[in-house]
């Protein structure tokens, strides 16, 4: 019989893994004095059920004791641990800046030549270009363009291999065309449009988890702009989104669906491996090793295929990465695999990539509503910004420095394009 107090431990262990994030939303919300649901949340919020998903139906089926298996609450207390941790940092950042923004202040000086909403098109209408011209190029890599077509799926899972830094710029191009063409609308109808639009090139990419963030992209846009959504709105949309997650699998055996999610069984895997003796830390080779990751293959075609985060795939899945397959691990596993427990709580305290996703998110929200959506969206930080923010699958595939030099090309265009009238090139009405 199952100890009841064991019971309430874990139950409280994975309450505070799913409540920690909502409960940072509204102190976020109400120390940058904005309303609880708005583009940062939104974000967030439309995903829950989805995470709901990863807590409960994998661990459920891929443990004899199911969520009360010890290692995945062991693993579940320490991404508490790091959740914790790197939300100390970012509400210290927040409090801060709310006291005296001065980063506000040194960017509101660089105001140079503001971006029309025509310009905005413009731009949008050259990334759309870009993005379809990388997607020719990686469908007809090896799959034929219309095979990748009539079976996205199947391109998106069998076909990149080679094609793989075509993909990532085509992924980038289309985040970039997106929200380059909702900056440039401000009306509800006019959003929708253009999310239908941009919905079957979405569907093209072959990730289901894209048509998602598509759609949850258009929600945040629908908040910059002050249209009411309800919470409510947006958890029927979260939980049609589990629902088409769920349906994208083609079974109805919920068990054989559920043994998908191995998000956070694949790190308890190795946990417990390296807990009986059977695996070793890596000791910071991980880290060390993913620097390979900026050099694409098809410059270096000798480049390894195990480096980086690949090398825990490839203790379990052998020969999994080569063949174009990368089995995903959660929580802070990686730091753990790399140093243990203080790998752990290092990674929380510098947690870069989350501190500067709140950070922009801060910048953005804050001169909303100073400023408004008019001053936003013509000012070209701000522009950027919500790019970085907003952009479904922006620089995903990117590490530093290629993630730089990404940045910069987009810059460009987008100052090419607003420039291009004064060179007088072309005239526009």
């Amino acid at each position: 019989m199952t100890d009841p107090m064991l019971v309430l431990l874990c139950a409280l262990n994975m309450a505070f893994n799913f409540l920690i994030e909502p409960a940072f939303l509204w102190f976020f919300a109400y120390v940058a004095r904005v309303p609880f649901l708005n583009a940062y949340s939104v974000l967030v919020l439309a995903l829950l059920p989805v995470r709901l998903l990863w807590l409960f139906a994998g661990p459920s089926v891929h443990f004899d004791d199911g969520v009360l298996d010890g290692t995945y609450q062991y693993l579940l207390l320490l991404e508490n641990l790091h959740f914790s941790l790197r939300h100390m940092v970012a509400g210290a950042m927040i409090l801060a800046l709310s006291r005296q923004n001065v980063v506000a202040g040194l960017i509101d000086q660089f105001h140079y030549q503001p971006i029309s909403t025509v310009r905005l098109r413009l731009a949008a209408g050259l990334f759309f270009g870009l993005f379809l011209l990388f997607f020719v190029v990686t469908a007809s890599w090896s799959f034929g363009l219309i095979n990748w077509i009539l079976s996205p799926r199947t391109g998106y899972q069998m076909h990149r291999t080679g094609a793989g830094a075509f993909y990532a710029l085509s992924v980038s191009f289309l985040a970039v065309s997106y929200v380059l063409a909702l900056l440039s609308l401000s009306v509800r109808w006019h959003i929708i449009a253009a999310w239908l639009f941009f919905l079957p090139f979405v569907f093209m990419l072959g990730s289901k988890g894209y048509l998602i963030l598509y759609t949850v992209t258009a929600f945040a846009f629908m908040l910059i702009y002050g249209f009411k959504i309800q919470i409510r709105t947006v958890a029927a949309v979260g939980v049609v989104m589990a629902a088409a997650v769920l349906l994208n699998f083609g079974s109805a055996d919920l068990v054989d669906i559920f043994f998908y999610f191995d998000y956070y069984s694949n790190s308890a895997y190795f946990i417990r491996a390296y807990h009986n003796g059977v695996a070793d830390l890596f000791y910071g080779q991980i880290s060390a090793t993913e620097i390979i990751s900026a050099v694409p293959r098809l410059l270096w075609a000798d480049k390894p295929f195990v480096y980086g985060p690949i090398l825990l795939n490839e203790m379990f899945y052998p020969g999994l990465a080569e063949a174009g397959h990368t089995p995903a691990f959660g929580g802070p596993i990686l730091a753990y695999a790399d140093f243990g427990v203080p790998g752990v709580i290092v990674g929380g305290l510098t947690d870069w990539g989350y501190l500067g996703h709140v950070l922009m998110a801060f910048m953005l929200l804050t001169s909303l509503r100073e400023r408004g959506a008019a001053y936003v969206r013509s000012h070209h930080f701000y522009v950027f910004l919500a790019i970085m923010l907003l952009a479904p699958g922006y620089l995903n595939f990117f590490a530093f420095p290629l993630n730089l030099i990404l940045m910069g090309v987009v810059a460009c265009g987008i100052f090419a394009c607003n420039l291009l009238p004064r060179l007088r090139l072309v005239r526009f009405a």
